[in-house]
C-alpha cells in the first residue's frame, strides 16, 4: 500500500480562517500607521520651530535686539523680531526649508482670530493639504487640524510658544 502525505481539505481550512482572523484584527493597525507618520512629522517640524525661536533668540540676545521690535541676519536674510523671537510674519517655511511634500502652507495672522483665520501675533504652517477653513484658532482643541501654530512673544522675558495640532492629519 502506497503512504499519502499532506494536509487535509479540512487542516487547510482551519489554518485559512486563523490567517484571516489575524489580517483583519492586525489591518487596522497598519492602515493608521501613514496618519500616525504624518502626525510624526507635523511634531518633528513643531521640534524644528521651538529650535530654531531659541536659537534666533540667542542671536537676539548677542546682538542686543530683544526690544519690541528688532531684526537679525539668518541664512543671510533679514529676520524680523518682537523682543528677540521670530515675528509671527516671518514666513518660517523659509527658516526651517521644509520640504513640498509635505505640502505647507505659511498664513500669518492680520485680524482677530476666528475659524480659519490666525489672528495677530500669530503664524501656522498647515500640512498635507490640510483645508484649515474651519480650524478655530481661537480655542484649538486637541485632536484636530494638521496644523503647527507659532505665538510670537507678547513682551520682554516671555518666550513665544509653538504648539503642533495632528488629529486630521490624513
Amino acid at each position: 500500500m502506497q503512504k499519502q502525505q499532506g494536509f487535509t481539505l479540512i487542516e487547510l481550512i482551519i489554518v485559512i480562517v486563523i490567517l484571516g482572523i489575524l489580517a483583519v484584527t492586525a489591518a487596522p493597525k497598519f492602515i493608521d500607521i501613514s496618519n500616525d507618520a504624518k502626525a510624526g512629522t507635523v511634531k518633528a517640524v513643531e521640534a524644528a520651530v521651538n529650535s530654531v525661536s531659541s536659537i534666533v533668540y540667542g542671536k537676539a540676545l548677542i546682538n542686543g535686539q530683544t526690544g519690541a521690535t528688532g531684526s537679525v541676519s539668518v541664512n543671510g536674510n533679514a529676520t524680523a523680531l518682537v523682543y528677540g523671537y521670530i515675528a509671527s510674519s516671518v514666513n518660517l517655511t523659509t527658516l526651517l526649508d521644509v520640504g513640498a511634500d509635505l505640502t505647507p502652507v505659511f498664513e500669518a495672522g492680520a485680524g482677530a482670530a476666528a475659524a480659519g483665520q490666525p489672528g495677530v501675533g500669530t503664524s501656522t504652517l498647515t500640512f498635507y493639504g490640510y483645508d484649515d477653513t474651519t480650524f478655530n484658532y481661537a480655542a484649538p482643541v486637541a485632536g484636530t487640524g494638521c496644523v503647527v501654530v507659532y505665538k510670537e512673544s507678547t513682551g520682554a522675558n516671555v518666550a513665544a510658544t509653538v504648539t503642533a495640532y495632528t488629529g486630521e492629519c490624513n
